[in-house]
Parts: structure tokens; C-alpha cells; sequence
């Protein structure tokens, strides 16, 4: 009886046509994948800088007025000096409006894994009801901890400002990490001040509640009641004047003052 090749078994050409195949599929698909990706965590970081820009909102109708320093010094436990955005969160906690970690720290962010990797797990609280002030846990570099946020937001420090006119209006009120006064999100190789997507971009919210991405913020802002063109965003806020580097109304962000750095 002569010997006979199964028919069910790959010859070594067909096989590497094979792999040459699932090769050519990947590399096409991995792309569409890696957009897929990116596009669901812009739309969970949107819904998220929505939830802040809302909350902020409300605790103006509540209390006529916006965050100020003398709120986030409260919540650093009555000292002055630099703050951060960890303390604006802590506000908004304290009054009920977020109390979710994730709104502020979002899990694709590198700073939160990079964070999550080296200490095993991630705050749970915002803000202590029993000391009355920040969670330790949640505090950020300028409040004395180390957990980064992946959001920047506003402080308008205007006494004499008719705060209701911020609600519904075009002016930003929170921004993703990494915006610098150039207008443009940095790179993940500047470290804890890098974009959460690295230089391609970032969102803004804005106090009308709507969320909107920007490769760089670059002829699209202009200063508070004016017609200059500005890319710092502290300059689009009420009562923006600088005395030395002091600037009223500012962007928080994890390490603090974005207004002294120059970042926002």
C-alpha cells in the first residue's frame, strides 16, 4: 500500500502564510482598536468633567458664589499658601455634590496607575466628616500628599463678581491635566504634569455643563470681557489681574497653583 500525506495536517509554506496573514489583520486592526480605546475614555473623562462643571454650578446657586481660597484653606486645615485641586474636590464633597474618587482620578490616566501600582490601591474618600477637612489619602502635593488628579479646575476669586453670571455662560471651568499656558497639553515624558493623552490633546468643560476636546487651545480663547486672544485659561476667568505672580482667578491642578508654574 503506498504512504499517503493527511490532508488535515500544514505544510511549512501554508503555515507561514498563515502567520503572514494574521500579521497583516493585526496590524490593520490593532490601530482601530487602540481608536476605540481612546474614544471610550474621552467620552467617560467628558461625562466626568460634565459632572464637575454641574457641580460647581449647583454650589454657586446654593451659594451665590464660587470656590474661593479661603474655602480650600479650610479644608488644609485653616494654613494659607499654595493649594491644590484635591482641595477644591474636597468642597464639593463636603457639601454633597461629588464624593466619587473616580470623577477626579480616571483609571487610564498614567499618573492614577502609576500611583495605584505603587501603593496597591486608591483613596476611597474625598472628604473626612470628622476632622472636618480633606482625607488624607486623597491629598494632593501642594495639601501635603501625593495623589495626582487627572483634572484641573477654577477658582474665581472676585469679591465684588455677580457669580450668577458664570452659570450657562462659555467660560471654562475645568480642564484634563497637562494644559500649560502655551495652549498646548504636554507630553507624558514631563511626568506628573504631562496630559492624560500625552501632547494629542485634551477636554475642557465649561460652566454651561458642555465638554469639548482641543489639540491645543491656540486662537480659540479670549480674555475675560475682551478681545485679545489668550491661551492661559486663567485669563478667560472674572477679576484675572496679576500683582508679582499672583493671579486672582486660577486653574488648580494636582501640584497646586497652576498660576505660579505656569500650567493650569
Amino acid at each position: 500500500m503506498g504512504r499517503f500525506r493527511s490532508r488535515a495536517s500544514f505544510s511549512l509554506a501554508e503555515l507561514t502564510v498563515i502567520v503572514g496573514i494574521i500579521a497583516i489583520l493585526l496590524v490593520i486592526i490593532f490601530p482601530t482598536i487602540n481608536l476605540i480605546i481612546e474614544r471610550s475614555q474621552r467620552a467617560k473623562a467628558a461625562r466626568n468633567l460634565r459632572t464637575i462643571a454641574l457641580a460647581h454650578a449647583h454650589f454657586i446657586n446654593d451659594f451665590g458664589r464660587a470656590i474661593r481660597y479661603n474655602d480650600l484653606s479650610t479644608m488644609k486645615g485653616g494654613s494659607s499658601g499654595p493649594h491644590d485641586v484635591n482641595l477644591f474636590a474636597a468642597v464639593l464633597a463636603k457639601y454633597g455634590y461629588i464624593k466619587d474618587v473616580s470623577v477626579w482620578a480616571w483609571d487610564f490616566d498614567y499618573l492614577v496607575k502609576n500611583y495605584k501600582q505603587s501603593q496597591g490601591s486608591l483613596p476611597t474618600r474625598i472628604y473626612n466628616a470628622d476632622s472636618k477637612q480633606i482625607d488624607a489619602t486623597f491629598k494632593g502635593a501642594k495639601s501635603g500628599g501625593n495623589f495626582p488628579l487627572s483634572v484641573a479646575c477654577c477658582v474665581v476669586q472676585s469679591p465684588n463678581f455677580d457669580y450668577f453670571q458664570l452659570l450657562n455662560s462659555k467660560i471654562p471651568c475645568a480642564c484634563s491635566r497637562g494644559l500649560y499656558r502655551d495652549g498646548r497639553w504636554r507630553k507624558k515624558s514631563d511626568g506628573n504634569v504631562g496630559g492624560v493623552w500625552s501632547d494629542k490633546g485634551g477636554l475642557i468643560a465649561f460652566f454651561d455643563g458642555h465638554v469639548e476636546w482641543f489639540n491645543n487651545i491656540s486662537g480659540r480663547f479670549k480674555k475675560y470681557n475682551s478681545t485679545t486672544a489668550t491661551t492661559n485659561l486663567c485669563e478667560t476667568l472674572p477679576n484675572c489681574h496679576k500683582a508679582g505672580n499672583y493671579i486672582d482667578s486660577c486653574y488648580l491642578n494636582w501640584q497646586g497653583n497652576g498660576s505660579y508654574g505656569g500650567i493650569h
